[in-house]
């Protein structure tokens, strides 16, 4: 078990967990992260699990990461579950006859106007955020949300001040889900986010949306980064998702090499080819 705690307002904590073949959930000492890593394994899918009575105000959602059908990881993010913090997750899955997909499970916080809103959407493969990851198969980053055209519940955003959005493809034999976190200007999930395609001798920065982040730290224009000794070098090398605190590794590439961080990177596979990463610097 790898875990990182956030110094950002609405997620607290950030756990990912190899998957042996001993058959037994892994757990991590947070109820309501354990309770919904047990439900991605049982289900396959992604999950979110809020705090029950008697535990402090939270919520979790958990992340599969699927390698050759089978789940080689997961990733599970804590959040603040109080009005005072700003903070979305969501769940999307085609589901019936149409080829779109339905909101399954979501939170929202104190976002009553936005959560209704998204209840009646319904995406389109390519259409919207969630309709991008299921056609491309990838990572997607959508930024400046309350003037994003692709996000079309832009007018929900603008009200409620939230910003970047991120789409994660959860994909076994077939494409299952599109997890989606969407951050707030208030209360950042994270400082940068960057989605890195893999080339065969290194990666390739795709898209980026960077909150309260150093400028120094920024990657500007075109950049690439290593195989080994670089951040999504880390999960490409190990095949599941991971942490580090080495500066040298968060920061590879940058110019600024900062005092204590945390990032965080997970792959996505096409059966057992890894195609792209996601990194998160917190």
């Amino acid at each position: 078990m790898i875990t990182a705690t956030s110094n950002h307002s609405f997620m607290t904590n950030m756990i990912v967990l190899e998957i042996d073949d001993s058959g037994s959930p892994p757990t991590c000492s947070i109820p309501v992260a354990d309770r919904a890593i047990a439900a991605s394994l049982e289900t396959g899918l992604p999950s979110i699990k809020q705090s029950v009575e008697g535990e402090a105000d939270a919520v979790a959602m958990c992340v599969p990461i699927y390698r050759s059908g089978e789940i080689a990881s997961v990733i599970a993010w804590v959040g603040n579950a109080n009005d005072d913090t700003v903070g979305v997750m969501e769940i999307w899955q085609p589901i019936g006859e149409f080829d779109d997909l339905n909101l399954t499970h979501g939170y929202y916080g104190p976002l009553d106007r936005f959560q209704n809103v998204s209840s009646f959407v319904r995406f389109e493969k390519g259409m919207g955020l969630p309709g991008q990851v299921w056609r491309n198969l990838s990572f997607t980053i959508h930024d400046n949300l309350p003037s994003h055209p692709g996000f079309l519940r832009a007018a929900g955003a603008s009200a409620e001040s939230l910003q970047v959005a991120v789409g994660m493809p959860v994909c076994g034999d077939d494409f299952l889900a599109a997890a989606v976190l969407i951050s707030s200007d208030s209360a950042p999930i994270a400082r940068g986010y960057e989605v890195w395609r893999c080339a065969e001798d290194r990666f390739l920065l795709e898209s980026r949306a960077y909150q309260r982040l150093e400028q120094s730290l920024m990657y500007q224009g075109e950049q690439n980064v290593p195989l080994e000794g670089s951040l999504p070098g880390l999960a490409y090398a190990s095949g599941v998702a991971t942490i580090s605190e080495d500066p040298d590794i968060v920061y590879s590439g940058r110019p600024f090499r900062g005092g204590p961080c945390k990032g965080v990177a997970i792959p996505f596979f096409e059966e057992d080819r890894m195609t792209n990463i996601l990194t998160l610097l917190l």
